[in-house]
């Protein structure tokens, strides 16, 4: 029996002075007055109904509700490669972490996620179609941001159906040096048939650098290789130009055995991801 993918259990549910209508819309506006700088009229009426949605508990499709947000705003998104996207079937859309596009770069996600499932369209069960995000819990920014984001994204990726991580930690090197505990049923989820959006780098960084953590990288996709090694990879590739507007493109998918046995994530990347210009 499959899991139910979408089921909020009560200790799920965001602490009840959050649900509170007028504590719900106030973190609305400040949210939206953040992260929502370009966006149409009908954009920021939009993007305060689904946080006040989020705060309350209910759920929110990414690729039908939330990719709506930024239409029309004067930061675009731009994708091709669509071809490249398995029309069904366990996958892990794997790509760049880098700065560009609306919503101080989260429209990214959204853009993502909406045009994988849009072309997942021999998928029936749209909990399967739909790929998941994963991450991370809050923002290391000084302990009181982190205390309040960590709140937040903890409530926006029970919301948003996500997988949600540790913050990173990293050494000189860049390299995560910390354990983040994802959890076994994120694998689980892709073997069963879904998909995932996986962005390894943990944090915005030049398009041009491709470096991606070994240990970390290289433990996921192990992980899922070990339970199926046909679980196909798709490159994303993401891009932005001088005004800020990004270029997404998808790559052509590779079985994850294959990653796996020809050197891990950075042989991914380099020959993967890279030639996605």
């Amino acid at each position: 029996m499959k899991e139910a993918l979408n089921y909020v259990s009560p200790e799920q549910m965001p602490p009840f002075f959050i649900r509170n209508t007028f504590v719900s819309h106030a973190i609305a506006c400040a949210v939206d007055f953040k992260v929502g700088r370009g966006f149409t009229k009908d954009g920021h009426k939009l993007f305060r109904k689904l946080l006040v949605k989020v705060c309350q508990g209910g759920k929110v499709s990414m690729s039908r509700e939330a990719s709506g947000i930024y239409e029309g705003a004067n930061l675009s998104i731009e994708a091709e490669g669509q071809e490249n996207i398995p029309s069904w079937g366990p996958s892990l859309f794997v790509g760049n972490h880098t700065r560009g596009g609306p919503m101080d770069s989260m429209g990214q996600y959204f853009d993502m996620v909406k045009e994988i499932y849009n072309t997942r369209s021999d998928e029936d069960n749209d909990e399967i179609r739909e790929p998941f995000v994963i991450v991370q819990r809050g923002i290391e920014k000084g302990r009181i941001i982190k205390f309040l984001s960590g709140i937040f994204y903890e409530i926006a990726s029970n919301s948003l159906n996500c997988e949600i991580v540790a913050i990173p930690r990293y050494n000189e090197s860049g390299e995560i040096i910390n354990g983040q505990k994802l959890r076994d049923n994120a694998i689980q989820r892709i073997i069963d048939g879904g998909a995932s959006l996986w962005l390894p780098q943990g944090r915005h960084r030049d398009p041009e650098d491709l470096n991606f953590p070994e240990k970390k990288g290289n433990g996921f996709l192990g992980k899922i290789s070990e339970r199926d090694r046909h679980v196909q990879v798709v490159p994303v590739r993401s891009i932005p130009d001088s005004q800020g507007n990004i270029k997404i493109t998808f790559g052509q998918s590779v079985d994850v055995g294959h990653i796996v046995r020809s050197g891990g994530i950075n042989y991914f990347a380099e020959n993967h991801i890279a030639p996605l210009k």
